[in-house]
């Protein structure tokens, strides 16, 4: 008995998530502090840069903002050196273990796009 042959489709499967960014996310080690906009007086927020592109940035921390908040991102280096301030969007916010411990993971888009020689300095 011979197996059925797969539908081929040019439409993609349910399954299939697609990408949408505009930009190529790159792998990163820098900290970032996050504060709620309009909450200068609050603490922020310590972060790990996970991955980060000229429109956005990916980050892993312990405090849950919702989707639509403004953030203030201190970008940092390992040396805690202060590289960058901006300002971002939450897009999304998931949560998972890093480490074993319970985290989120914020998909974050700059208010303005970095421009090259600002995304450079933060490779």
């Amino acid at each position: 008995m011979s197996e059925p042959q797969p539908r081929v489709s040019g439409e993609p499967s349910a399954g299939v998530c697609s990408d949408r960014r505009a930009y190529v996310r790159l792998a990163s080690d820098l900290s970032a502090t996050c504060t709620a906009s309009g909450r200068a007086g609050e603490p922020g927020w310590a972060a790990r840069v996970r991955d980060i592109s000229p429109g956005g940035v990916g980050l892993i921390l312990e405090h849950r903002f919702r989707p639509g908040t403004r953030l203030s991102l201190e970008l940092r280096a390992r040396t805690g050196e202060l590289l960058q301030t901006v300002q971002a969007r939450v897009a999304h916010a998931t949560a998972v273990l890093e480490a074993g411990n319970p985290c989120w993971l914020l998909g974050c888009a700059f208010d303005r796009p970095l421009s090259d020689d600002e995304f450079a300095a933060l490779q």
